[in-house]
């Protein structure tokens, strides 16, 4: 069935004449006359009474029409709907990160974007456990470290550079390390999800340091404050303790030794058409990296 012919009957029925629904299609009335015949005859049903003066429906014209009138409007609303999605930036826009790496350098970000884009909301669900995008309806996804999702595409954006640091009390109190097996007499501040700590000498050689966790967690800015406190040593990032470190509140330590950066992704449907809104969020992201990626990356 050529369902085009559809379309065509119920812009009959709504305009009361082949003549009338011909100008509007731009179409001459004589096609319009066969095409609604083909429809007639797949369907083995007449659809119309056809006179000089008047169009009418027959019975099984009024049954079909009743049916495909709400298809059709339903087609429609959704058509429009798309277009002004794919071509208006406007409507909710829900984006996920991990807590410090928004706190400590996303956040802003956003909020810059909220004034540009006045029409857009936010719907922010800062995170720290990976949850599934799809599930949660999730536009946009800020992922640290190795990211395989099919069907969505993975956007790097920087390499987050890592310091191995304390706090100068504690460092007066138990002295410099000067390798990495000194750790072992240092109370130690530990991810829960990363508690190895990899690094690289002068040499490209990689070393490894597994250490027992003093204090354990999940979100960076309370580990920073814990080292800043003097509770232990940290491997954190530099979006995260840059400040203290050029402050003198906390101090590197073993700078012979660099610690293994990671990557942050910005994660998206992979789609050929993306909404508006979703362009524009990826393009002010990336022009915000540009702008500031010798601060934020190696």
């Amino acid at each position: 069935m050529d369902y085009q012919n559809l379309y065509l009957f119920v812009k009959v029925v709504d305009r009361g004449s082949y003549v009338a629904a011909a100008k509007e299609l731009l179409m001459p009335t004589s096609t319009l006359s066969r095409r609604i015949q083909q429809l007639e005859d797949q369907l083995g049903y007449q659809l119309l009474y056809r006179s000089a003066r008047k169009l009418s429906l027959t019975e099984a014209g009024a049954l079909f029409y009743r049916r495909c009138q709400p298809l059709y409007e339903e087609l429609v609303e959704a058509t429009e709907g798309l277009d002004g999605e794919l071509t208006s930036p406007s409507g909710n826009l829900k984006v996920t990160a991990p807590v410090s790496l928004a706190n400590e350098l996303l956040n802003p970000w956003f909020f810059e974007f909220m004034e540009l884009h006045p029409g857009i909301d936010l719907d922010l669900m800062l995170i720290n456990r990976n949850i599934d995008l799809k599930e949660e309806g999730v536009d946009i996804a800020f992922r640290i470290g190795e990211i395989s999702i099919p069907d969505w595409v993975s956007r790097p954006l920087f390499q987050s550079r890592f310091s191995l640091c304390a706090s100068p009390d504690l460092i007066a109190k138990l002295g410099h390390p000067e390798r990495l097996d000194d750790l072992e007499r240092f109370p130690l501040i530990l991810s829960r999800r990363s508690p190895k700590w990899l690094f690289t000498d002068s040499s490209g050689m990689s070393h490894e340091y597994n250490g027992k966790a003093r204090l354990q967690f999940d979100e960076l800015r309370g580990a920073a404050d814990a080292a800043e406190a003097g509770i232990g040593v940290a491997n954190l990032p530099d979006y995260v303790v840059g400040e203290a470190l050029t402050l003198g509140r906390l101090v590197t330590l073993l700078p012979q030794y660099r610690p293994l950066g990671r990557e942050v992704h910005m994660v998206y449907p992979h789609r050929q058409y993306l909404p508006a809104k979703v362009r524009l969020f990826i393009s002010f992201i990336m022009q915000k990296i540009e702008e500031e990626r010798e601060a934020i990356s190696a």
